[in-house]
């Protein structure tokens, strides 16, 4: 650690050229330190394209045509006085971002000015919670509670800190004048470690591209560790690199997003429309519905499920659900529904663990729709199953039901099922999961 902090005074009295070559002995040093004391950073920094350049932030992610590359600025590492231990934190800190695709969830809301603060220090604080040896003033969950003002649960997903930050501007329905002037719901300044402006690029004609070179670019590095190794990590962390995302939409996605898209969850301050009581005032905001859906995910776990199948099914879920302000429980079933081992579906993939196995009954997940609904019809219900069961089926109540099954639809047990029926059986990374068995 010494030696970093060292390599980094280095970076510092270097002008010119020297000053790049010794920045790229300082990260090729702690890549090196990385990978013998904390494998799974070092793994993915080594798979990641350096480029130094000068740029405002000591470091950044940045895009390229078919992958991510990290971007490091030696003028901008001479404004710090990191320790190399705080250097190796901010490595950490830009790997977890790409882990839990920060830079893909939140391409659009950094494009503008208002929004980029706050994706800043929801993402941060998501990371960084995560983390020991932060720079000075770092964004964690207890300062997001120090700033707000109320309590914030640590270790959170930053969609949850991004709602919640909101949330508090909202209650002071600050103008970007008042935001300007320090007034209430301004966050405070903080020096930029890293740099996100990049991110928003993230959604063009290549980020298919860089999707699959992310996905295998951690599928590798998870592959590499021990078994010691992967249990040193936080869970987290072992959940994101445990299921298959999807590379590319599927058909199923867009029916998805029209259902979550459907139902008013209160109003939210947008400042890109006209104030329609005061239409002639700029400053003041317009205002947008936010929608959002509970949603109920029935999880098929009899014997010819398996875990990769599940797995991927819940990494593509999760992928979706991500940028949706949806709460999203998911309940067992086989013969019966399995109530007492139902968990709410973070925004990151979560660790699987089986507890069915058994024959398949789809009157069972009817069944438990007036309970589980208390009343409230009309919410979205997707059952994730391989299609096997019976042939008839007795509805109970109007809920608008998605079935997603990993067999072709042609093999779908049920006559005249109820809702929409989507088959996964053409989608190529499928096909490429199941020939891996």
């Amino acid at each position: 650690m010494t030696s970093l902090t060292q390599d980094l005074e280095r970076v510092r009295r270097a002008t010119g050229e020297d000053a790049v070559a010794v920045t790229r002995v300082l990260y090729h040093n702690s890549v090196m330190y990385l990978l013998q004391h904390d494998p799974f950073y070092g793994r993915a920094l080594s798979r990641l394209t350096l480029r130094l350049e000068a740029g405002a932030t000591p470091i950044a992610l940045t895009a390229a045509v078919s992958e991510w590359q990290v971007a490091v600025s030696p003028t901008a590492i001479v404004q710090t006085d990191w320790t190399g231990a705080q250097w190796l934190a901010m490595l950490r800190h830009t790997v977890l971002h790409l882990l839990w695709q920060h830079p893909t969830r939140y391409a659009q809301a950094v494009q503008t000015s208002a929004q980029a603060g706050l994706v800043r220090w929801a993402t941060d604080a998501a990371v960084n919670d995560y983390l020991t040896d932060l720079p000075a003033q770092a964004v964690t969950s207890r300062r997001l509670a120090a700033v707000m003002g109320r309590p914030v649960a640590p270790q959170q997903d930053s969609a949850v800190y991004l709602r919640q930050l909101r949330t508090w501007q909202a209650d002071h329905r600050a103008t970007d004048q008042q935001l300007a002037a320090g007034g209430p719901g301004r966050l405070p300044e903080l020096p930029v470690q890293d740099g996100h402006t990049g991110w928003s690029v993230a959604v063009d004609q290549d980020a298919a591209s860089r999707e699959q070179w992310r996905s295998d670019l951690f599928q590798s590095a998870s592959t590499a560790l021990s078994a010691k190794q992967r249990g040193t990590l936080p869970g987290s962390i072992r959940a994101a690199l445990t299921p298959i995302v999807a590379t590319q939409p599927l058909d199923w996605r867009s029916l998805l997003k029209r259902g979550l898209g459907q139902v008013p969850a209160g109003r939210q301050p947008a400042y890109g429309r006209f104030n329609r009581r005061q239409p002639m005032r700029m400053e003041l905001p317009g205002e947008i519905v936010q929608t959002w859906r509970k949603v109920a995910v029935f999880l098929d776990e009899s014997g010819s499920m398996g875990n990769r199948e599940v797995s991927y099914l819940l990494g593509q879920l999760t992928s979706l659900l991500a940028v949706y302000p949806a709460q999203v429980t998911v309940y067992p079933f086989d013969t019966v529904v399995d109530l007492t081992h139902s968990f709410t579906l973070e925004r990151r993939p979560q660790q699987l663990i089986r507890t069915g196995g058994g024959g398949t009954r789809f009157q069972a997940v009817l069944d438990a729709l007036p309970r589980i609904m208390a009343g409230n019809v009309g919410q979205l219900v997707i059952i994730l199953t391989d299609g096997y069961g019976e042939q008839k089926l007795r509805p109970t109540l109007p809920a608008t039901l998605v079935w997603l099954l990993t067999s072709p639809v042609s093999q779908f047990s049920v006559q005249q099922a109820p809702g929409t029926v989507v088959s996964l059986a053409a989608d190529p990374q499928w096909q490429r999961l199941r020939r891996q068995k």
